[in-house]
């Protein structure tokens, strides 16, 4: 006879039934924990409670919060607590926006690893961070070379929040001083301005239309956009980086308002006359503009005028044709008390035309004449007119001829260096600087030159002083066999004017 099988016996059915129902029992006693894989995380943010609960293992036992099958997805049981990431997603926005693939939480935020597992720590590693503005190329590892994590940067305990100051401090660290001068010029608000690779974030000057070339290619940001607390740029009030840099003025004389010396006189075109190149020189009429070079006179000493204040263009010429003001110039040197009664007099004597004179330097300063040519004898009392015509004195010449022309008497015979025989004492009488024939003969005196010179210094006659016959000189000189050609030639024979003192050569 063969045996029966136990499971179809009455005991056996009975037992199965009993044990089914026990377990079921079980299963509707726990909720479900028997087929838990492990405790759900206690980790909490203190005073925090998501419909009523402050952590997951607060529930652990009503896994409906998280799992209802064939009724509903996981992602959406998530987001019934966790609303403010269900705001995020809706409104585009956070770092849940970030993520492509958001609702598969399980992905990133595991569970069931015991209640000191953290779930947000761990969705760190899944976290693909270039999907921010802000690369992570440069952050890899802090200034020591230890890794950076993400609570370097980010404060977890508040929601994962970013804060400027963690940079701040880090690149303290390293250079202070600097980043002391950078939050005072551009603020707090760090991730405006950079995006970790790094630089400006997708910023190119040349783009705002105003090249940074020359001397503006060497300013620091901060000198053109006054940004930092005392202009309110901070990471509070920012409404946008590009809105504030939009507001700053690209007219040179926002900047360069202290160099405006001639108002009224041009316009505030300045790149008409102003390069990138340097403030000076100026260009005027498309040429390089030297005051001293382009007028003949020096800015060297009329910087300021005698009460300590700025001279401007307008201060010396005329606003309508530039043409200097000879006015404005003895006006303000009458503003000085010692200079006013000399101003006076300087004026009768020299008239009114100052830089006929004077060139800015100034060359009349100290100025003696004896450097250019000596005023002595008869030149000292001469009127400065006398040579100077029309007040002209820049090219004055010094040659004695073209003041007192070339006697006729000796035209042509003596050349025109006057000073080799004339002096300042007086044109008249001349000394001689060789004269074989003695000056003071027949005298003590010295003889005038027109006594024995008369027509020409090239001739001479002995008749003019002694009373000789031309026939007695004749007679007498014929013994000598002289002939009659040589007969005026007294000097050969007599070259000291005696009368016996040569004979003639036979």
């Amino acid at each position: 006879m063969r045996r029966q099988n136990p499971l179809f016996t009455t005991f056996g059915f009975v037992s199965t039934v009993v044990l089914l129902s026990g377990l079921g029992l079980m299963l509707w006693r726990s909720g479900g924990s028997a087929f838990s894989p492990g405790n759900l995380s206690a980790k909490n943010r203190p005073g925090v409670l998501l419909e009523g609960y402050n952590s997951h293992a607060s529930f652990e036992e009503e896994c409906a919060w998280c799992h209802q099958p064939l009724e509903t997805t996981q992602d959406a049981l998530c987001v019934k607590c966790h609303t403010g990431i269900e705001k995020q997603i809706n409104m585009s926005s956070g770092t849940h926006n970030l993520i492509n693939k958001v609702n598969l939480c399980s992905e990133c935020h595991l569970d069931h690893q015991g209640y000191d597992f953290n779930p947000t720590e761990s969705a760190f590693e899944f976290f693909d961070h270039s999907a921010t503005s802000f690369s992570l190329i440069w952050h890899q590892v802090d200034y020591d070379t230890t890794p950076m994590g993400c609570k370097d940067c980010h404060m977890i305990e508040s929601g994962f929040s970013f804060s400027n100051a963690h940079c701040a401090i880090c690149h303290a660290r390293q250079d202070l001083a600097f980043i002391t001068t950078h939050e005072q010029d551009f603020g707090d608000d760090c991730t405006s301005c950079h995006n970790g690779e790094d630089g400006m974030v997708r910023f190119d000057h040349r783009t705002t239309a105003f090249l940074l070339e020359g001397k503006h290619g060497t300013l620091e940001c901060g000198d053109c956009h006054n940004l930092g607390s005392s202009s309110g740029f901070n990471g509070n009030n920012l409404k946008t980086l590009e809105a504030i840099f939009k507001t700053t003025s690209r007219d040179c004389i926002q900047c360069h308002d202290n160099s405006d010396i001639h108002p009224e006189m041009f316009s505030s075109d300045c790149e008409t006359c102003h390069t990138p190149d340097g403030w000076l020189p100026a260009k005027y009429g498309g040429e390089r503009f030297d005051h001293e070079i382009r007028t003949e006179f020096s800015l060297t000493l009329h910087q300021m005028d005698f009460n300590g204040e700025q001279l401007l263009c307008s201060d010396c010429h005329h606003v309508e044709t530039l043409d200097i003001n000879m006015h404005k110039c003895i006006n303000c040197h009458e503003t000085d008390n010692e200079m006013k009664i000399y101003l006076q007099n300087h004026q009768e004597q020299f008239g009114p035309e100052c830089i006929s004179c004077h060139d800015g330097v100034d060359r009349m300063n100290g100025f003696d004449h004896n450097n250019l040519f000596v005023l002595d004898g008869q030149h000292a009392i001469v009127e400065c007119e006398s040579c100077h015509l029309e007040k002209i004195f820049t090219g004055t010449p010094k040659e004695c001829f073209l003041c007192h022309a070339e006697p006729e008497i000796h035209a042509g015979s003596f050349g025109l260096q006057c000073q080799y025989c004339h002096t300042s004492q007086a044109w008249t009488p001349a000394f001689l600087q060789t004269h074989k024939f003695p000056l003071e003969h027949g005298s003590q005196v010295t003889t005038d030159c027109q006594v024995c010179h008369l027509d020409s210094y090239t001739t001479y006659t002995c008749y003019g002083c002694h009373d000789h016959q031309p026939g007695d000189i004749i007679d007498s000189h014929s013994e000598d066999e002289i002939p009659l050609d040589k007969l005026q030639l007294c000097t050969t024979c007599h070259p000291t004017g005696l009368k016996h003192e040569s004979e003639p050569a036979t």
